[in-house]
């Protein structure tokens, strides 16, 4: 289960690149040329902890350097948190964490939307995806996903700690 949520984030973010890949410089994101951010920074273990009451191990980290996606998935037991970046340091083809995240968005017309999280937001496999001054975040708790106030507090504070690392609130 666990690993149908990764796959499923992954697989997402691959088509989307292929479907509008193209060598023209389609624009810069806010975020362009910024440092790159590690996923763990935003929400750290602790962080999970606070927001599931699992005391989770490191996280691991995936990337996908094509689409700037840096994907970090804290597991213990049946408990999974799941966190996904996507930023433009990296990104290949002329698309950008907005653009990701519109194509994304367009195929989930009828989304539910949670509101004070992110410049825009929507709920859809693998959980909460939401847009914030340039930047791309996936958060998912797994099987906690359907709580939708948990899905919220975690999509808060990974907002909240990226603006510490972006200068932005």
């Amino acid at each position: 289960m666990k690993k149908l949520f990764i796959n499923a984030a992954l697989v997402m973010l691959t088509i989307t690149l292929l479907s509008g890949c193209d060598s023209r410089d389609n624009g810069k994101s806010e975020a362009s040329g910024s440092k790159a951010i590690e996923p763990a920074m935003i929400i750290s273990k602790e962080d999970a902890k606070a927001l599931t009451g699992v005391g989770f191990d490191e996280c691991k980290v995936t990337e996908q350097p094509a689409v700037g996606l840096k994907l970090c998935v804290y597991e213990k037991d049946d408990a999974m948190f799941q966190l996904g970046l996507t930023q433009s340091a990296g990104m290949q083809g002329g698309n950008t964490p907005e653009s990701l995240y519109g194509s994304i968005k367009g195929g989930f017309k009828d989304a539910e939307k949670i509101e004070g999280v992110g410049d825009d937001n929507f709920v859809a496999p693998p959980g909460l995806h939401i847009l914030k001054d340039g930047y791309y975040i996936t958060v998912s708790l797994g099987l906690m996903t359907k709580d939708r106030e948990k899905l919220k507090a975690a999509g808060m504070k990974a907002v909240e700690n990226l603006g510490r690392y972006t200068q932005k609130k």
